[in-house]
């Protein structure tokens, strides 16, 4: 089966560099200008007035170029560019000409949006290595944005730095001044250091987009086109010093199970802590922490998750943001573009594992357990040494937790989590901007000092992976991405049993000769790699890759992962148009061609897919997916039973928006799946987007979803009568499920460092099971429906119990029961967040938080019962308030 797939694989690709090689060539561009920062003996006021003697000293750039309406035409309104120095910052001036000032757009929004206004964004590679740098946008009401530049193209908006801008307006457009700290700035020293520096602009009204330094839309690169910035003669880096100390006040409002000893409905907490930063060399950065606060002022949205992988969230919290794109970018170096289509690479690091809830549950009447686990401290160091190795260290250590409990009169305690230690290794170093190498490691040590420890989780665990680019011609248009990790994880037999048994491999599996189920094993290892083709310039642009997760890989220790025993390849042609016509300003199609498989060499996926779209030349949108799956086997739907037939199906999908710039503008889906079982699900949206005034904006909209599964997995029951299925029974109902939800976002501006943010998700959800039935055979899609057979079946409900006997009145098969499927939830999470930035790096946060559901009384979808469900459900209030002070220059 091998052979047939990579034949279809190297034909896409042939023919695709065939004809993508013909549109290669292109003239040699004319050598960029050169600009030059003047150092200044009396650093300028930052009040947006350019003014100050430094600026007329300060040579001006002012050859702007429009990216966006007419690409390659000279922008329509003039911009002029400055920069000076001294030892302490970056000063930066900018004037805007506008000929219709009165209509500059001075839209509101909070700190690192996308604010809707006229704005100025400033591109900076101090490191001067045309891969790396920093990005400061502001906006023409002064709100600021920032963020980390870094793979030539992408940018990590986690990033915070402390640094001052002040705009204004007059008759002749609007100005900005900017003051950088150098301390925010990596850069090495030297007699003569020179930077990268690019400049956009963006006019709302004209939705027009001029950059001083070109970057085509069908070429890709950031950093690998700025221009040079030199007259820092003399500048030498300093080391700095930052602190950051808080303090915090919580208070719970929670309703409490009845008859608890534990709570009796409220509780208060307070801490105190330190961050530090520390710039041990001037390129290297360590972050430390002492009792860090590690609570996150967005909750996670709700979810109904039936599947038997867990469900990922993003990384909320600060200290773990700050430099995520170097433990990040692992294995993503050089491409710009890495492609799904059911690709399950894992995560080698995913911060959220620090400090997680304990993982182990007491069992007792009443359980009064920490909700996150004590994060004692951490310490980073990142940066980027003189010789270019980007480095990443990472060290943190969470405290032993404990449960009090509560069985009949006895009060006692268990122990929920081991004193544990997680550490990252990261290091990335290019060479000759053609090649680039990379190392990292996780490592998890635990200890575990008693039995229930030892029985329930691993006492070490290990991932270690090296990665690598090469760009395959000067223009860097054609790159290949690669990546290889090993895993080893370590405990008692019980653990490594329970994790062979898990749902991301299965090794129970009674027709899965490649991997064998071994109780008395006390280890496990395994293997990840991929490597990727991109062509990621040009109207025609490539995407291939091929990639496998071997059946003992395991990283869900510090990583994420949710399935194992996978390979898989795909190609795609993308066709991109930029150019605009009578009717589009844009236009793009891509086709693909994908397959998936597992260790023993079975189809798991086998599909193509298709995407149109068009962007109109009044800014609304259309996109078109639709794509087509044939029949394969399934070797976890009956999870950890032997393989089934996955029925072949179809999908498409549309979506789309208005103009994004009006006051109030749409953007919507619809989505329609069936498959040749009889299986359909379809789901919609729609989401209004309000600006009143200024200062609100606002955000709301229905998402509906309505599916049948077929064959949606209940229970198994191990039977030795069941002889056609190995032994056990695998229970599977028709799931009938209805969802509704409409997430509400509203923000209030009351000055740039003023904000009120607002969230609400009600979301209600009802699950129908009916058509019980098992599997009958493996390696197909038939069921033994057990009412439609004529076999004795029932349901309490009291105990909300079926009970079936599987083989009516033979009496060889012992009757069992299961609990009834059905489901309702009915949840309304609340999340306001008052934030006042006192000064450049100082914040005052107050924070509202509730939280409700209701999951009784299961039953069809019901708006109305369920809606009053929902707003009548009991809940838990928390309010934080917190402050944070920066200390530094």
């Amino acid at each position: 089966m091998m052979l047939p797939l990579a034949r279809v694989f190297l034909g896409i690709l042939v023919g695709i560099l065939g004809v993508s090689g013909m549109a290669a060539a292109a003239p040699q561009a004319a050598a960029p200008p050169e600009l030059r920062a003047v150092r200044t003996a009396k650093p300028p006021v930052i009040d947006g007035r350019l003014s100050d003697e430094c600026w007329t000293l300060a040579t001006a750039a002012s050859d702007f170029t429009q990216l966006d309406p007419e690409e390659g035409q000279p922008a329509t309104e003039q911009t002029e560019i400055r920069f000076a120095f001294d030892d302490d910052a970056l000063y930066v001036a900018v004037r805007m000409f506008d000929r219709e000032p009165q209509r500059i757009v001075k839209r509101l929004s909070t700190r690192d949006s996308d604010a809707d206004a006229d704005r100025v964004t400033l591109f900076l590679d101090p490191m001067h290595d045309r891969l790396t740098g920093a990005v400061f946008r502001v906006s023409a009401a002064n709100v600021q944005k920032d963020s980390i530049l870094y793979n030539d193209s992408w940018q990590d908006t986690s990033w915070d730095a402390v640094w001052q801008s002040q705009v204004a307006i007059d008759d002749q457009g609007w100005t900005v001044e900017i003051r950088i700290p150098l301390s925010q700035l990596r850069f090495p020293g030297g007699e003569h250091p020179t930077w990268g520096v690019n400049v956009e602009r963006f006019i709302q009204r004209k939705n027009e987009y001029s950059w001083l330094a070109m970057v085509p839309k069908n070429q890709t690169g950031i950093a690998s086109r700025m221009l040079d910035l030199t007259g820092f003669d003399g500048l030498s880096p300093t080391r700095h010093l930052e602190l950051l100390p808080y303090t915090a006040a919580r208070q719970e409002f929670i309703n409490p199970a009845a008859g608890s000893p534990f709570n009796d409905g409220s509780r208060a907490f307070g801490a105190a802590g330190l961050d530090l930063k520390w710039g041990v060399t001037s390129n290297l950065t360590v972050n430390a922490t002492v009792n860090p606060d590690f609570g996150q002022v967005e909750v996670d949205p709700a979810v109904v998750n039936l599947t038997a992988f867990e469900t990922f969230f993003p990384e909320k919290r600060a200290f773990f943001l700050e430099g995520a794109q170097i433990f990040n970018n692992f294995g993503q170096g050089g491409s710009n573009n890495f492609w799904g289509f059911n690709r399950s690479e894992p995560n080698i690091f995913y911060s959220r594992r620090i400090g997680r809830a304990p993982q182990i549950k007491p069992t007792a009447d009443f359980v009064d357990a920490p909700t996150a686990t004590t994060i004692l401290g951490a310490t980073k160091l990142t940066g980027k040494t003189s010789r270019g190795w980007s480095i990443g260290l990472l060290e943190a250590v969470t405290g032993r937790e404990e449960a009090r409990t509560r069985t009949g009169l006895v009060t006692s305690t268990a122990v929920a989590e081991p004193l544990t230690s997680y550490s990252v290794f990261r290091v990335q170093r290019e060479f000759g901007r053609r090649i680039g190498l990379g190392f990292m490691t996780t490592g998890v040590n635990r200890v575990l000092d008693s039995d229930a420890l030892r029985t329930a989780l691993a006492d070490n665990a290990y991932v270690f992976g090296t990665d690598a680019y090469l760009f395959l011609d000067r223009k860097r248009d054609w790159v290949i991405t690669g990546r290889l990790a090993g895993s080893r994880i370590s405990g008692s037999a019980n653990v490594i049993t329970t994790l062979q048994k898990a749902s991301q491999r299965y090794y129970q599996r009674p027709d899965a000769p490649h991997v064998d189920l071994d109780s008395a094993r006390t280890s496990l290892s395994g293997f990840n790699g991929s490597v990727n083709l991109n062509r990621q310039s040009g109207v025609w642009q490539v995407n291939a890759a091929l990639w496998s997760v071997s059946p003992g890989f395991e990283s869900n220790d510090l990583g994420f992962q949710n399935i194992a025993d996978r390979a898989g390849m795909h190609a795609v042609s993308m066709w991109r148009w930029n150019k605009p016509n009578r009717y589009s300003r844009s236009r793009f199609l891509w086709v693909a061609k994908w397959y998936n498989w597992n260790f023993n060499r079975e189809l798991q996926g086998d599909g193509y897919n298709a995407q149109t779209g068009i962007t109109f030349r009044n800014y609304w949108f259309l996109n078109f997916n639709t794509g087509t799956q044939r029949k394969v086997l399934d070797d976890r739907l009956t999870r950890g039973g032997p393989s089934a037939t996955n029925p072949g199906g179809v999908f498409w999908n549309i979506n789309g928006g208005t103009d994004q710039r009006k006051w109030i503008w749409l953007n919507g889906f619809a989505n329609h799946n069936w498959n040749s079982a009889g299986g359909w699900g379809n789901n919609g949206g729609l989401t209004v987007n309000l600006k009143p005034s200024p200062r609100l904006t606002l955000s709301t909209g229905p998402q509906w979803s309505r599916f049948r599964q077929v064959a949606q997995y209940v229970t198994t029951i191990s039977d030795s009568t069941a002889t056609s299925t190995q032994g056990s029974r695998y229970v599977f109902g028709t799931l009938d499920q209805t969802q509704l939800s409409m997430t509400t976002r509203v923000t209030a501006v009351l000055s740039p460092t003023i904000s009120v943010q607002v969230f609400a998700q009600p979301l209600l959800a009802a699950g129908d099971y009916t058509h019980l039935k098992e599997l009958a055979r493996p390696r197909t899609f038939d069921f033994l429906d057990y009412q439609a057979a004529g076999l004795p079946f029932s349901r309490d409900p009291l105990s909300r119990k079926y009970t079936v006997d599987p083989d009516g009145d033979f009496n060889a098969a012992p009757t069992f029961t299961f609990d009834d499927p059905d489901f309702s939830l009915r949840s309304l999470r609340l999340n306001a967040v008052f934030r006042w930035e006192l000064k450049p790096g100082s914040t005052l946060y107050g924070v509202w938080t509730r939280q409700q559901e209701d999951k009784t009384n299961p039953g069809p979808f019901a708006l109305g019962r369920d809606a009053r469900a929902m707003f009548g459900a009991p809940g838990d209030d928390v309010f934080l308030v917190k402050i944070a002070y920066w200390i530094g220059r």
